[in-house]
């Protein structure tokens, strides 16, 4: 089985490397701890949007759904088009 090895340096004047650096000091194994946090992390990454995007893209949505509705009432009322959001988008969240 080979083995590889990788250095790495924190520089302890910024406030992100301190922070990785005590974190992975606390870690008695901190090989498989960096393994399983990179992984992790690029899994995320795979399975799409997380929830916070979500969350973005559904305030963006209601936002633009009540411009139209702004817009729609200063329109007479025989050409106003009527735009809601489905009910789906808010059900979405139950699955997550």
């Amino acid at each position: 089985m080979a083995t590889k090895r990788i250095n790495l340096s924190f520089s302890l004047d910024r406030e992100d490397d301190v922070k990785v650096y005590n974190i992975l000091s606390a870690q008695k194994y901190k090989t498989d701890y960096v393994i399983k946090a990179v992984l992790s992390h690029i899994g995320g990454r795979d399975k799409g949007l997380d929830k916070e995007m979500i969350k973005q893209v559904v305030k963006e949505a209601i936002k633009e759904c009540g411009e139209i509705i702004l817009e729609n009432k200063e329109k007479e009322n025989n050409s106003c088009d009527q735009h809601e959001l489905p009910d789906d988008i808010f059900n979405m969240f139950d699955n997550l």
